[in-house]
């Protein structure tokens, strides 16, 4: 299993601050630039005090089609006494994911890791499944996913299976602690320093597929393949039911889709056809969105 709730990841570098909610049903942040003495009243358009701006922020912001639009209602007001920052903050809006009834072309899926992303000036971006769109987004590296987006990470949902954010890891990338909203709470906190600079940080939370037997499989035969999921972390059996695909290099698979039961576990066959002894056949498994979260080998013989 994963650690789930909010982990904080601070001494990032970031200039902006967050207010955070995070809830069984839904989480966002509202995005805050923090001024320095004296720039708030001349940068902003307006000035609201934080108890009021508060009161607006403890209602989530949810667009009638749920389609995740960014809430950017008050955007550029002026925060006098915003917490955490002795000069206050600029605000730049909200954004929202909704894990249950939104509207995103199956982006909330198995396997899924969602970012709430900002821009270069600020502004809280929709969230987006990383790994549901185009090759534009299917990439492991995180960095170079943030820089094809010309963006920064704000807000991660590490989602290995769908449903409610209890069973999720949620991370925010933060300079100091967050506002916390709706008395949501802290898990954990992670100096950003001890994370390895590989881009590659969310694999540890996500699980992949293993062949439980060692088959080979005859020439112009068949054999079944007994697969099971494990939790990348640990290795530990990561019981769930899900729908998988299938692609092979060489032989023939008569079924490409496979269902796993509720422990994990499932078989799929394959046929050497046209191969001789001493060839291989490389089967690759993928996720509705994720490609390759295992791969199995089989000997001809």
């Amino acid at each position: 299993m994963i650690e789930t709730g909010l982990h904080v990841i601070y001494n990032t570098g970031s200039r902006l601050h967050y207010a955070v909610d995070v809830q069984e049903s839904y989480a966002g942040i509202a995005v805050f630039i923090p001024c320095d003495a004296e720039d708030g009243m001349r940068d902003g358009v307006g000035v609201m005090a934080w108890a009021d701006l508060a009161a607006e922020l403890a209602t989530p912001y949810d667009y009638a089609d749920g389609a995740g639009f960014v809430d950017l209602r008050g955007n550029g007001i002026f925060v006098p006494d915003l917490p955490g920052c002795p000069h206050g903050g600029i605000y730049k809006g909200r954004s929202y994911v909704f894990p249950d009834g939104m509207r995103g072309h199956d982006e909330i899926t198995d396997h899924a890791l969602i970012d709430i992303m900002t821009d270069n000036a600020g502004f809280p971006q929709p969230w987006r499944n990383r790994f549901a769109q185009s090759a534009r987004e299917k990439v492991d590296l995180s960095f170079r996913h943030r820089a094809r987006m010309q963006a920064s990470n704000a807000l991660v949902i590490f989602m290995p299976i769908k449903g409610p954010l209890s069973s999720a890891r949620i991370e925010i990338l933060c300079d100091q602690d967050p506002i916390l909203l709706n008395g949501t709470t802290v898990a954990g906190r992670i100096d950003d320093a001890t994370i390895p600079n590989d881009g590659q940080w969310f694999k540890q939370f996500y699980f992949h597929a293993v062949a439980t037997e060692t088959v080979t499989v005859t020439a112009g035969g068949r054999a079944y393949v007994p697969i099971a999921l494990r939790w990348n972390g640990d290795g530990a059996p990561c019981a769930h039911e899900l729908a998988l695909k299938l692609e092979s290099d060489a032989g023939y698979l008569p079924k490409r889709r496979l269902m796993t039961d509720a422990n994990g576990v499932g078989s799929f066959a394959v046929e050497a056809l046209g191969l001789s002894p001493g060839d291989q056949i490389a089967v690759k498994i993928n996720t509705e969105h994720y490609t390759a979260i295992g791969k199995i080998v089989l000997e001809v013989v």
